[in-house]
């Protein structure tokens, strides 16, 4: 597989467009008063928006989605594995095993991941003399190439006992649910804001979205591939807040900038609902050429799964679970010097802690039996680690200066990862490491519908925690992919 198969890949969504618009124009030329299916695919926001009457009440419902396949080559990787929102994990290194080695094939989600989603809301509900929006969304992820639904804990347990290092696998907050990407209902109050309950995105992840040069592309960017600094706050199930409710409201001034503040509160702790509580606390600034945000992030008796007693075929086919208190805090910016450049940073810290519950009876768990029938601490009383991130970058935009070029951006990003040795009456070394990453992408939005991209990202593992006896020192991806919004 060479290079150019991946630049003839990014053309592919010209041609598609092309096709599309040809259509449409041969269908407006036959009908002027109704637009065909195909032009109000291609020309409206939401295509797929009804807008009705419930009473007195005006509503809408509406099916949305996004579809994201790329061609990835990676230069050290387990056999990729569909059951992930990302298929290879470059940002999470790779062992020197027998199974590892250079490869390179399709994917799903080389910048977003692909998922199928209903919103709506019911409008002008009257109390205290103010006007009140029922509203609701519901989204499940799932992979375009096999139409799985998105199964991290499956993964885990594909690797565990003696089928260990078979393929890539990770822990999420995507777990197999059919709506494990969001699932709530609420209240919006207008200026009053907005109260919701459900699964909802922690704060964390929805700043890193909005605040990562690379867009937080699920497979180029750390803070896309890995929801424990791209969201998580050290344990990467909390980037989704489950059985959460959550208070959120923006204050618009005079000048019309804004100001964002948002809580939100997980309850637990219940197997099969949610696992651990824990808060977090939003509070940002928005204007036309600057933005700010910090968030605070708290949570007690964290579930962390992952992969159970390799080697020991006892283990196949469960998963292993541990418990984490955890702390974080996040500070992010954003400057726009001029209308085509912006540059984008943050810094995050968060602290594993050990477990407010030394142990809890968790004998199965996203559909996954629990190796041990048990979770317990991962680390014990008096210890502690310390890990920090820290990012720089910058988007750009062609459109501002090369009218021909519109369309097409592109941006750069470095991100440092610091793992502290863990800490406490003695002091764990090989716990200590560091990820030097540098990410790379072009975009090209064809129309409303549909854009194409090259990504590149090259990752450099160091310290104790990557000893190069068993660990590739670096792992690197490149690839090209066509993502479709409706």
């Amino acid at each position: 597989m060479t290079i150019a198969h991946f630049f003839k890949l990014a053309l592919l969504p010209l041609a598609i467009s092309q096709a599309f618009a040809a259509q449409a124009d041969q269908s407006s030329t036959t009908s002027q008063e109704s637009p065909s299916l195909v032009s109000r695919f291609m020309n409206e926001d939401n295509p797929f928006r009804i807008n009705f009457d419930l009473g007195d009440h005006p509503s809408y419902f509406q099916v949305y989605g996004l579809v994201d396949i790329g061609l990835t080559h990676i230069n050290h990787s387990l056999p990729e594995n569909y059951e992930l929102a990302n298929n290879f994990y470059p940002y999470s290194g790779a062992k020197k095993t027998d199974r590892t080695t250079s490869r390179t094939n399709w994917v799903n989600g080389g910048w977003q991941g692909s998922r199928l989603g209903f919103k709506g809301e019911v409008a002008k509900l009257q109390a205290w003399d103010h006007d009140f929006k029922f509203i609701y969304q519901l989204e499940a992820g799932f992979n375009t190439l096999d139409m799985k639904l998105h199964d991290a804990a499956q993964t885990l347990a594909d690797n565990s006992g003696t089928n260990a290092n078979s393929s890539v696998s990770a822990n999420s907050s995507m777990n197999g649910e059919l709506f494990t990407r969001q699932a709530w209902a609420g209240i919006d109050g207008g200026s009053l804001g907005k109260l919701t309950y459900g699964t909802q995105y922690n704060p964390f992840f929805e700043i890193t979205v909005t605040y990562d040069p690379n867009g937080k592309a699920d497979s180029f960017s750390p803070l896309g591939e890995s929801g424990t600094v791209g969201g998580g706050g050290g344990v990467s199930e909390n980037s989704r807040m489950k059985n959460s409710l959550k208070y959120a409201n923006t204050y618009e001034l005079e000048s019309h900038d804004k100001i964002n503040y948002a809580v939100i509160n997980q309850f637990g702790n219940s197997a099969g609902t949610s696992h651990g509580n824990g808060y977090t606390t939003q509070l940002g600034y928005e204007s036309s050429a600057f933005g700010v945000q910090l968030a605070y992030d708290r949570f007690f008796d964290s579930v962390k799964s992952g992969i159970a007693g390799a080697g020991n075929p006892l283990a196949n086919d469960t998963i292993a679970v541990s418990l984490y208190n955890t702390q974080a805090v996040l500070l992010t910016g954003k400057w726009l010097p001029t209308k085509d450049l912006k540059i984008i940073g943050g810094v995050e810290w968060y602290q594993l802690q050990p477990s407010s519950s030394r142990s809890i009876d968790y004998h199965s768990i996203y559909d996954q039996t629990v190796f041990g029938g048990v979770a317990n601490s991962a680390l014990k009383p008096g210890y502690k680690q310390d890990n920090h991130v820290y990012y720089l970058g910058a988007n750009f935009d062609f459109a501002q200066r090369m009218p021909a070029l519109a369309g097409l951006t592109t941006s750069i990003g470095y991100y440092l990862t610091k793992a502290d040795a863990i800490d406490g009456p003695t002091v764990s070394t090989n716990s200590q490491g560091k990820i030097d990453t540098w990410t790379a992408m072009l975009d090209y939005k064809l129309n409303k519908r549909f854009d194409t991209y090259l990504a590149y990202t090259t990752n450099h593992f160091s310290g104790d925690k990557y000893p190069s006896a068993s660990n590739y020192t670096n792992v690197t991806s490149y690839g090209a992919g066509l993502r479709m919004k409706f």
